[in-house]
């Protein structure tokens, strides 16, 4: 079992305290959010100044994104090997499709940024993976691509890490749709799905594995990591108040799907919930906690792993 934060939020004193805590506690991974709003600070910039003040935990974007209107992949690529670099191999690349279009639009129309309808957000994504490998196989051959989204004419971003060291980038892709899992089975050594619950796992792992199978896809072992929602409580008072501020935050529609879907409880509750989830195959959990910075809330749900 692997535990991994998921963060967001723009004091990075504390969002450096957090990821400190997390790795002295023993957790394997902290994950910050990528996104042009005002809610995150620059994911790659935040997540070079970690590599230096941590040694074990492993570090990367929550999802980092493809589109080639908002970034050159080259420029992607090259960040993530640096990051690669100077973290010691510590780097797990997190990619996926993105949200819906009536979710995430007011994310990127502020900054001109036209948000791609699905069947694109699919193309674009398996094409950039598909040169994000090229651009790290980090031979002396010089890369020419012409692709529907991306080209390359001679590209070879040389940096020795990976040659040297045998420690190639893992990418995780978050996946729900046919399609989406088609691009997790050929190119993921994660799969990552969210806020399912054990019953509905274990089907929407059934179609991976098909997946993989119909697409004679090489046989390998692919992590299976699951993205859910966190509220602990210590006692039920403090669990209720919790739940109420949650419900204000997020509503109490969320708050209901997420306790259903989700790891929501006193330490009891959550550990029985995350045996649950391991029976069905789960190798990683990705975690967002209610409150980012509630480092009280991180020990608690450590106390509870080291139970187990």
């Amino acid at each position: 079992m692997q535990f991994c934060l998921e963060i967001w939020g723009v004091d990075f004193e504390k969002i450096r305290e957090v990821c400190t805590l997390a790795e002295r506690l023993g957790y394997d991974g902290f994950f910050y959010g990528e996104s042009l709003s005002e809610i995150d600070l620059d994911c790659w910039t935040v997540l070079s100044s970690l590599a230096s003040t941590t040694n074990r935990i492993k570090l990367g974007p929550v999802i980092t994104y493809l589109f080639p209107e908002y970034r050159s992949l080259a420029l992607l690529a090259k960040q993530a090997l640096t990051l690669q670099e100077i973290s010691d191999g510590r780097l797990e690349f997190r990619t996926g499709t993105g949200a819906k279009l009536n979710y995430s639009v007011g994310w990127w129309y502020p900054y001109g940024i036209d948000y791609p309808n699905e069947i694109e957000r699919v193309a674009i994504l398996e094409e950039g993976l598909q040169v994000l490998g090229m651009l790290w196989k980090n031979s002396k051959i010089q890369i020419h691509f012409q692709g529907k989204y991306f080209k390359l004419n001679g590209a070879n971003i040389k940096l020795p890490y990976l040659g040297t060291n045998n420690k190639r980038i893992p990418i995780t892709v978050a996946a729900k749709s046919n399609k989406t899992m088609g691009i997790a089975a050929k190119y993921a050594d994660i799969w990552e799905s969210s806020y399912l619950s054990p019953e509905e796992y274990i089907a929407l792992d059934e179609k991976f594995k098909k997946i993989i199978i119909s697409k004679n896809i090489e046989e390998r072992s692919i992590k299976r990591s699951i993205e859910l929602d966190v509220i602990i409580g210590e006692s039920d008072s403090d669990l209720m108040y919790k739940e109420q501020i949650f419900s204000m935050q997020r509503g109490p529609n969320i708050l209901h799907q997420i306790t259903k879907k989700g790891l929501v409880g006193k330490s009891e509750t959550i550990a029985q919930r995350i045996k649950e989830y391991v029976d069905v195959g789960i190798d990683q959990f990705f975690l967002a906690f209610q409150e980012p910075y509630d480092t009280k809330s991180l020990k608690l749900f450590d106390d509870v792993v080291k139970s187990l």
